[in-house]
């Protein structure tokens, strides 16, 4: 058994008195082994041969095969693996498996991930997908190299003009993706390893309301978009969660919000306020069907317009810099601020990864919370300037 190097193109291996489709006449084979010279007629590929594995069967007649594109070192490989099939009684040529371009395992990582990932998350990867294929789509994965990777990262910024957040971004994505590559054996290691992401500049935190702010909003926003910031300020609720409540969630004899909240996926318990538990009750008057905001599932597409829709609001109120999620910094800021311990507040906010299982805990917990939206709705409606509207059912 063994390798060699083996000329394969035809136009060299016989006698042949005609022209050729180069233009040349060949009246003897040449003995090149492949290798390119002066000897070659035009137009042929350099070097235009291959590496052949020959091997006996065990009927005693010897097999060669060639395998274009592959090294020395691989034709190595697959000769160790005929000889270990040949001491298991087991015969035949393991076959070159194809290797798939970049685009090509995009595409197949993002059907594997599509079940199993929510979706936003799937339409992040989604939309980081169509920046590796465009960069990388055409290389193999045995041809990736971590010059490549830290060349991605920069040509996002430097040529597509995205963040370097952004880029970063990309860059997870990139690692997820061939992370998967490894696990499945197409990549010994991932080129990516030990690429850092790029320095991003320091963005200010995003700010909460103030106590005027505040007032200005509950004296005039009206309806459905009035509720909807009541319910996010005095439970910090994000957008997707308000969107989605249904009237069951709202439990009026315990003055109770609980739900499961999509981020986390964790049942919440949240108190309610006397002002939010009274603004609900009339919300609920003018109310029909089961869902107090929006009917059916709570789409990408469906959040993208309420958060437009609010941010529209926010402007006409003169609110700088604000969104619906600048009610739940509110929410979280003016907790710490009044001096309520930050796991109440974690717990309130469901960033807590702990889980109320016993029935002292729950009491215990949902105590705390009580007197933690008590202190919040005692200095939001405490201090002058705060009106109550009537709830008007508002379309959006």
């Amino acid at each position: 058994m063994a390798i060699r190097w083996r000329r394969y193109f035809p136009v060299c291996k016989g006698k042949r008195a005609d022209g050729d489709r180069y233009g040349k006449v060949i009246t003897k084979g040449i003995d090149c082994n492949g290798k390119s010279g002066t000897h070659c007629p035009e137009n042929v590929p350099s070097p235009c041969g291959a590496w052949a594995i020959d091997y006996r069967e065990q009927s005693g007649q010897w097999v060669s095969k060639v395998f274009p594109g592959i090294s020395k070192t691989e034709a190595k490989e697959l000769l160790e693996d005929i000889k270990s099939n040949i001491r298991r009684g087991m015969v035949g040529l393991p076959q070159a498996k194809k290797v798939l371009t970049m685009s090509e395992y995009c595409e197949k990582y993002l059907k594997q991930v599509k079940g199993t990932t929510k979706e936003n998350t799937f339409l992040n990867k989604e939309r980081a997908v169509l920046a590796i294929k465009r960069h990388l789509g055409e290389y193999r994965l045995d041809k990736l190299t971590p010059f490549l990777m830290e060349s991605f990262q920069a040509n996002r910024v430097e040529k597509d003009g995205v963040s370097p957040a952004t880029a970063n971004i990309d860059l997870s994505a990139l690692r997820s993706i061939l992370n998967m590559a490894v696990r499945e054996g197409l990549l010994n290691k991932n080129p990516c390893d030990g690429i850092k992401g790029m320095r991003v500049a320091y963005k200010a935190e995003k700010r909460s309301l103030s106590l005027e702010e505040i007032h200005i909003l509950f004296n005039e926003l009206a309806g459905r978009d009035r509720i909807m910031c009541l319910i996010s300020l005095f439970t910090g609720l994000r957008l997707s969660d308000v969107l989605s409540l249904r009237w069951e969630h709202i439990d009026f004899n315990n003055a109770l919000l609980t739900r499961v909240i999509a981020k986390t996926e964790r049942q919440e318990a949240i108190p309610l306020s006397d002002t939010l538990l009274s603004a609900l009750r009339e919300y609920k008057a003018t109310s029909t069907g089961n869902c107090l905001f929006h009917e059916g599932k709570i789409t990408h597409e469906i959040r993208v317009r309420y958060t437009g829709h609010f941010k529209y609001a926010f402007q006409k109120l003169r609110f700088k810099g604000t969104s619906f999620h600048t009610l739940r910094h509110s929410t979280a800021t003016l907790l710490d601020t009044l001096g309520n311990d930050l796991t109440v507040t974690s717990k309130i906010l469901g960033h807590s990864s702990i889980h109320i299982t016993a029935g002292s805990y729950i009491h215990r917990d949902l105590n705390s919370k009580r007197d933690a939206i008590g202190k919040l709705e005692r200095y939001i409606m405490g201090n002058k300037g705060c009106m109550s509207l009537p709830v008007i059912y508002q379309a959006i």
